[in-house]
């Protein structure tokens, strides 16, 4: 069954949580609707308060919506490109069966580093350490 939507639909975040406890949940949406409105299809989660941010994504749908011709938002794009689901969509689009774009996605995601970043701390906690390391 190939869908064909009149509207353009978005991958785009949809944030939940509370007052300074972001939570995120990723959805398809009519790109006309408000950030947090009513959305078509939730494709996963995004948790950047978890260290390291813990993000999950349902692939297969995420997939059958890049087909349909959903536009993902640039930082769902980022979320896509560190989950390999991009990268697995071009390698399909290329011609390439679903298990060996699996394989290939799968041996880039297991050979990739993750970047770890510096704690930021605050001035008061920077003199602190300073005043620690100094004695």
């Amino acid at each position: 069954m190939e869908w064909r939507f009149s509207l353009s639909v978005k991958l785009r975040l949809k944030r939940m949580g509370g007052t300074n406890r972001p939570f995120y949940r990723l959805v398809a949406i009519d790109s006309r609707k408000q950030r947090d409105g009513r959305f078509i299809q939730e494709l996963g989660y995004y948790d950047p308060l978890r260290t390291p941010a813990k993000t999950q994504l349902d692939e297969a749908r995420l997939l059958q919506w890049l087909e349909r011709g959903a536009e993902p938002s640039a930082t769902v794009r980022r979320l896509l490109q560190r989950g390999g689901v991009l990268e697995k969509w071009q390698l399909l689009r290329q011609g390439l069966s679903a298990e060996e774009a699996t394989q290939r996605v799968g041996a880039r995601l297991a050979t990739r580093t993750e970047k770890k970043r510096k704690p930021r701390l605050s001035k008061k906690a920077k003199s602190k350490a300073q005043a620690a390391a100094a004695s």
